[in-house]
């Protein structure tokens, strides 16, 4: 992989290492605290997945010539995450009707904003550098 594909999948990997770090590490302090913390570990892998393919999906659009492919890029990234996530939680909701982890499930949409910000703000990175 070249430089240029890494300038973007590098922030959202290591944001993907923190929360596992931190998750494997207070795994006590999580159960204390009624958090499953297997649930948080494969939301992590789960939510790392849909960022760097979302993100590859916009830096698509902002590579292409035509303006209009970009603006496509970040709502097919934005439609494709939410459908994904919402398929997850309904069948994650569906399996574990009667031990649904809320507070899980709560940190996971903390989570989920957190790889949302790093991955717009690496976007804006990437395109002032292809403009400069």
């Amino acid at each position: 992989m070249n430089k240029k594909n890494q300038t973007g999948i590098f922030p959202i990997t290591i944001v993907w290492m923190f929360f596992n770090v931190v998750i494997l590490i207070g795994k006590a302090f999580l159960k204390d605290y009624t958090f499953d913390w297997g649930f948080l570990f494969w939301s992590n892998g789960f939510l790392f997945l849909i960022s760097i393919g979302g993100f590859l999906l916009q830096r698509k659009g902002l590579n292409s010539v035509n303006p209009h492919a970009f603006v496509r890029g970040v709502y097919s990234s934005m439609i494709f995450k939410m459908f994904v996530c919402m398929i997850v939680v309904l069948v994650y909701v569906f399996l574990f009707r009667n031990k649904i982890n809320k507070t899980g499930l709560f940190t996971a949409m903390g989570m989920y904003i957190v790889y949302t910000v790093v991955e717009v703000s690496t976007l804006m990175k990437v395109a002032r550098n292809k403009d400069a």
